[in-house]
């Protein structure tokens, strides 16, 4: 997809990031599938854990001599006890044979295959060694018989260094081409089911939404057809009040002025009994006869005479016979 717009991990680098910026992570990464990059380093990548998303691989960069290849691979590899070495033999052999040299700088070619490629044909020795010492035994998983047991075997230094010039020497291009391409087959499926099944688990989850959604359809619906019947005829009733005939609204204008002219006469013949029930009371009271005064008793102080004579002492003591003498015995 991106063929004609990428063409070095450069410009995948900044392929990636502004699809990271874009919050575009499915496409990001069919990127890094096509591409060949390792899935933990593009999860990496989208949770920022890594600052680009590919490294610059050895076949994207220009050399301009053998040895300068091979001296980087070597510290890229920090294998010195056994990458060190083959990789010094390289280098003295690129310097005797030009044609030697052309064949380490071709972009598909790498150090750590051409380990790869020299630990294969150990094994194979080995193998066929563990054989004839030991018999070959096939059990029913298709597994020999003395996979357990310990064997070792040693390789002539001249021999590994043969096995480094056989690897230079190889014409593999178009079948690491095959194998790239068929990798990048393989992970584009994978990548593919795993979107196909986050496709389909949101299918489903959106399905039981929808039925539950459906099961609450009905009673709003009825809820809904309710009250749009409660407003149709509440619309109705206005129509029809609207619509009355000139007499039949004159008719119901003269029966409420009616009623309000019975209320009216209602209310003045209670005002009317209201007052004649004030007037009875008013003339029950004025029937009824006064209460007497009562007389002041008379108290123990001398108060003065009718006549204008003076009571003494005396007076009162000789009784009312002294008084009809005039005071004297």
């Amino acid at each position: 997809m991106y063929e004609k717009v990428i063409h070095n991990t450069e410009e995948l680098n900044t392929m990636a990031v502004h699809l990271r910026m874009a919050q575009n992570f499915p496409e990001l990464r069919l990127l890094a599938a096509e591409r060949l990059v390792p899935e933990q380093d593009v999860e990496d990548f989208i949770s920022g854990k890594r600052f680009l998303l590919a490294e610059i691989p050895m076949s994207e960069k220009n050399y301009a001599s053998a040895a300068e290849k091979l001296r980087e691979e070597m510290w890229l590899l920090k294998d010195q006890l056994f990458t060190d070495l083959v990789a010094q033999y390289l280098i003295e052999r690129a310097k005797e044979d030009i044609l030697f040299g052309f064949r380490v700088l071709k972009k598909h070619k790498s150090l750590q295959k051409c380990m790869d490629y020299i630990m294969k044909q150990a094994y194979q020795i080995a193998e066929k060694e563990r054989e004839k010492k030991f018999g070959k035994k096939q059990n029913p998983k298709g597994r020999t018989g003395n996979q357990n047991q310990s064997f070792g075997l040693g390789i002539a230094e001249t021999k590994v260094y043969q096995w480094a010039e056989e690897y230079y020497a190889l014409e593999d291009e178009v079948k690491e081409a095959k194998e790239q391409a068929k990798e990048r087959k393989k992970r584009l499926n994978a990548l593919k089911r795993k979107e196909d099944r986050r496709k389909n688990a949101e299918s489903d989850k959106k399905a039981v939404s929808d039925a539950s959604q459906k099961t609450k359809e009905p009673a709003e619906q009825a809820a809904g057809k309710k009250q749009t019947a409660e407003q149709k005829q509440s619309a109705e009733q206005s129509q029809t009040a609207g619509k009355r005939h000139p007499t039949e609204q004159k008719r119901a204008a003269q029966k409420n002025q009616a009623a309000e002219q019975n209320q009216l006469e209602e209310q003045k013949q209670m005002a009317g009994k209201n007052q004649a029930t004030e007037q009875k009371q008013t003339a029950e009271q004025k029937e009824i006869p006064e209460t007497p005064v009562m007389e002041k008793e008379p108290t123990g102080e001398p108060e003065a005479d009718l006549y204008g004579r003076q009571i003494t002492v005396f007076d009162l003591l000789a009784g009312p016979d002294a008084a009809s003498k005039g005071g004297k015995e």
